[in-house]
């Protein structure tokens, strides 16, 4: 068992420090193996009594067979990702359709004898390099990695099965894509055509500019653009922080559990000779290291065990003034956030998204979910909800600031955008005149390049001359004696290229890239092309969800419903 010690924690010693090493025991895998098994064995026993009804195991139908909760799992973790780099963001309604894309499309794979085998499956894992040892794959990090990212081998493996059918799903499709000779030899043209061009740039003096608009227009560009104001769910606490350092002094390590963690961990515990040869740090020479480490852990332990079971515990007795009794006897400030969504970064907090998800889960209808804990790497929270503010769109009175620098800039855009395609038009003209383009640009003041002359394949970086790639994408498409349309280079410029001459490029080059140019134009097309076929094929075999799919979108009434103006309350 664990030396470690914890002290002073108040007011039930006594009982803290039992669930403190309890807490303990519960965190060595191996204990919580056995209670693991004694539970299953529970449940067996009264499986005769109690089963899961079958049409609770169902999440929805293809072609009308029904289709396993756990194949929607799957596909759900394939769309969301999991462990630590999950999306959160996404709705669960836009998850929800393509979960069922997907599995209509592995249906047609399946139907079609393309599904991923066993074999590739394991070739697929053994080339992945979070599983690589110093041999190669190395079951023992496969199995840590999963473990850490709360994953089991059986469900990460079915996961890349289902990938790796989806990648045949896309590559077939994509085979569809047709390709004519002429679109690929335009674009190896592109590439590899030798341009000389000249620019002139026409700079942007409405960045600045002071626009004067009408209330009118403002309330116009707000109805234009509502949607754009809308804010998502959002809540905001009050909160107390709780530091880890005030608990260091009451916290030991034994020398078992430093050689212990020395042991376990010696990959982190190494260094580069001179003679460029890796080597093991000495036990002694990272001791201190490992001290420090092991004693901040079982410091975040030992706070989150005070406020587990002297506040969390004790809410029956301390009712809805738990936070403000708590913060005066661990003589702690109670802090307030502003209202924040689910997404934003918490600046206030080390950890911030426990603290964000803590938070939105927090409820005002009782004690036990009013509060919340969040341990973080310096400091455990103590929550409390003060406010939910659901998604709505504010009303133009409380976005009237907002509104006016957002139309303001638009209305700087719309100017600049009409004063370039004047000055276009006039050089267009001056062109068609007889004159030169230097000359041209020069009568209307414009600065103007010497000839530019240049390959696109052959551009290394954008220092080869000013505005580099903006002007070799601009003219890339433009024949001999052509003038592009206005090219933003920045906010405060725009360039016009005209093409002296464009020549042939080297003919091996643009061999040497046809196979690669087709495939950047299949690949452009084919995402396309995929996500037509996805939802054709689903609606195809009546792929459907016995899950709810609400509404991305808020219906206008919910909207009208929601413009409550909470600026005030903030």
């Amino acid at each position: 068992m664990s030396q470690y010690v914890c002290a002073n924690i108040k007011p039930s010693w006594d009982i803290t420090v039992f669930i403190y090493h309890f807490n303990r025991l519960v965190h060595k895998r191996i204990l919580w193996a056995f209670f693991a098994i004694l539970i299953s064995v529970a449940f067996v026993s009264v499986d005769s009594c109690f089963r899961t009804p079958q049409g609770a195991q169902v999440a929805g139908t293809v072609e009308g067979k029904p289709v396993k909760i756990d194949t929607r799992e799957t596909v759900v973790t394939a769309i969301r990702g999991f462990g630590r780099n999950r999306d959160k963001e996404t709705s669960a309604s836009k998850v929800e359709r393509r979960v069922w894309e997907q599995i209509a499309a592995v249906h047609t794979a399946q139907k079609n004898g393309f599904i991923s085998t066993p074999e590739e499956i394991r070739d697929a894992l053994k080339e992945m390099p979070a599983f690589q040892g110093p041999n190669g794959f190395d079951m023992a990090q496969y199995r840590q990695a999963l473990f850490s990212q709360d994953m089991v081998p059986a469900a990460f493996e079915k996961l890349v099965g289902h990938q790796l059918t989806m990648s045949k799903v896309a590559a077939l499709v994509e085979t569809a894509s047709w390709i004519s000779p002429m679109e690929l030899e335009d674009e190896i043209a592109a590439m590899t055509d030798k341009f000389t061009v000249q620019v002139a740039t026409v700079s942007n003096r409405f960045s600045k500019a002071e626009m004067r608009l009408s209330d009118e227009v403002y309330k116009k560009y707000y109805e234009e653009n509502k949607a754009s104001f809308a804010l998502p769910d959002r809540v905001s606490v009050r909160y107390i922080a709780l530091p880890i350092s005030n608990y260091l002094a009451s916290v030991t390590v034994s020398e078992e559990d430093l050689q212990n963690h020395y042991d376990a961990n010696l990959d982190k515990y190494r260094r580069t000779t001179t003679n460029d040869v890796s080597e093991t740090l000495p036990f002694a020479e990272v001791r201190g290291k490992i001290v420090d480490e092991l004693k901040r852990e079982e410091a975040r332990y030992c706070a989150e065990t005070n406020v587990v079971f002297n506040f969390m515990d004790r809410l029956p007795q301390l009712g809805t003034n738990a936070l403000m009794i708590f913060a005066a006897q661990q003589k702690l400030e109670i802090k307030f956030t502003p209202l924040f969504g689910m997404t934003e970064t918490l600046y206030w907090t080390d950890a911030s998204t426990d603290f964000s998800n803590t938070a939105f889960e927090l409820d005002m209808e009782s004690l036990d979910t009013r509060f919340g804990v969040v341990k973080g790497q310096n400091e455990v929270y103590v929550l409390e909800l003060r406010k939910r503010s659901p998604a709505h769109v504010p009303a133009f009175e409380n976005v009237q600031s907002d509104v006016k620098v957002r139309a303001q800039e638009k209305a700087r855009a719309d100017e600049y955008e009409k004063a370039t395609k004047a000055v276009r038009v006039a050089l267009r003209k001056s062109l068609d005149s007889g004159k030169t383009f230097k000359s041209a640009a020069q009568d209307m003041e414009l600065p103007v390049t010497t000839n530019l002359t240049f390959a696109v394949n052959e551009l290394q970086n954008q220092s080869a001359f000013e505005n580099a790639y903006s002007v070799a994408y601009g003219a890339r498409d433009l024949k001999k004696g052509e003038l592009s349309e206005p090219i933003p280079a920045s906010p405060e410029q725009s360039l016009l290229i005209y093409v002296h001459d464009r020549k042939p490029g080297d003919m091996l080059a643009a061999e040497m890239m046809r196979s690669q140019i087709r495939l950047s134009i299949a690949r452009r097309r084919g995402n396309g092309l995929l996500s037509d076929w996805m939802k054709w094929n689903q609606n195809q075999l009546q792929a459907k969800s016995t899950f709810p799919l609400e509404d991305d979108e808020p219906k206008p009434a919910q909207i009208q419903g929601r413009q409550n103006d909470d600026n005030a309350a903030e």
